[in-house]
């Protein structure tokens, strides 16, 4: 019997990447699936569950040290740090035959692993450009996995590019979020009591490359004094968390009353495709959302809130599907608009979509994922 832990120490925006996969392993008679989370809920997580026909006692929660309990309740933080659940469950995390994670938080139980014991898998979250995720993230770490699984041609390549991977095996399996997505959002919600054009606001998290500490609420103003379009403000789950408490983390509750705006900080339908589904234009930075956006090619508006030399730099390279603008004094001509200068971008989208995210008639990508791991076991 093969025992596979998946290491759940995160926010809600990971569970597709990982769910589906767990669930599909859980069914070979052979293998002894464990969705290693902390102490909690995990409301959403027990519904993905239910709703794949999966039952919630694989689901094994352990708990942080208790000093650290209170310091995480001062500080507000939603989950406790990955980093003492690591180090407080070391031992019985290492009695697994293989671990399966969707960010690099492995360090700590890779120097502490004896020979290959346990097998350490990647099934990486978002399918972005950006250099945070794929260079300064992974430079270092990506040889300490045994298996990465992409969503597609764009990011195997950059990985390619990157080297350091002697021993990493890359499996180009496609995006098996999709697959949970199809299944639970059925049909697309409406959100607004009309029908104008819906504006998917999408700040990234990272203060050095979002649009929000500089534009943030001056797009809100925008919308509050403009009818003619609604917004959904739905930015990273992660902008706005408390872990270092400031003074733009607020909100001004007029904002959250107006009829044509949707303010969403956290919850389900933030990252299960709701918003990106069901609006019209999308307007953000860098973040990756914007290629779960362009399954279907629409509008983008992209603010260069850092004046970065974007045109060169292969880490903006979803810049070219849309506008750049450098601020949003334009804002309004350029959603009047919107349909004149999309054309221009309908191929380039469509092209960047297929290098993105693999996919096959053949098999889903979450079937293709468990191959994959299946071939370690």
């Amino acid at each position: 019997m093969t025992r596979i832990g998946f290491i759940y120490f995160d926010s809600i925006h990971i569970i597709h990447h990982f769910i589906g996969v767990a669930a599909a392993l859980h069914k070979n008679p052979n293998i002894e699936v464990a969705i290693i989370t902390y102490d909690g809920k995990h409301q959403y997580l027990n519904f993905l569950l239910k709703l794949l026909g999966i039952s919630k006692n694989i689901v094994k929660q352990v708990p942080t040290y208790k000093y650290r309990k209170i310091i995480e309740s001062i500080r507000q933080r939603n989950h406790p740090s990955s980093k003492y659940l690591f180090k407080k469950h070391e031992y019985s995390l290492l009695q697994y035959d293989i671990l399966v994670f969707n960010d690099i938080s492995h360090e700590y139980l890779h120097n502490k692993r004896i020979g290959q014991k346990p097998k350490f898998v990647l099934l990486m979250h978002g399918a972005g450009d950006g250099e945070y995720m794929i260079e300064k993230s992974f430079k270092k770490s990506i040889s300490k996995f045994d298996l990465i699984s992409t969503s597609g041609q764009k990011v195997t390549d950059f990985f390619k590019k990157m080297g350091n991977m002697p021993n990493t095996k890359l499996e180009v399996c496609g995006y098996q979020k999709f697959d949970l997505v199809k299944i639970e959002n059925e049909t697309i919600r409406d959100f607004f009591p009309n029908k104008k054009p819906i504006v998917l606001y999408n700040p990234h998290f990272k203060e050095n490359l979002s649009s929000w500490h500089k534009y943030g609420r001056k797009i809100l103003d925008f919308f509050y004094n403009n009818e003619t379009y609604n917004l959904i403000f739905a930015p990273h789950i992660n902008l706005l968390e408390n872990k270092k408490p400031k003074k733009d983390n607020k909100i001004d509750e007029k904002f959250f009353t107006k009829d044509n705006i949707l303010i969403d900080l956290g919850s389900v339908q933030s990252v299960n495709m709701s918003y990106t589904l069901a609006s019209d234009v999308y307007l953000g930075d860098v973040s990756s959302q914007v290629y779960e956006f362009l399954l279907k090619p629409r509008p983008c508006l992209f603010i260069n809130a850092h004046s970065v030399d974007w045109q060169n730099n292969k880490h903006y390279q979803n810049w070219k599907l849309g506008q750049v603008i450098p601020n949003i004094d334009n804002l309004n001509s350029l959603l009047q608009s919107r349909n004149n200068w999309q054309q221009n971008f309908f191929q380039k989208q469509k092209e960047a979509i297929a290098y993105t995210f693999h996919e096959s008639k053949k098999s889903s990508a979450t079937e293709r994922v468990v191959k994959a791991i299946e071939k370690l076991c």
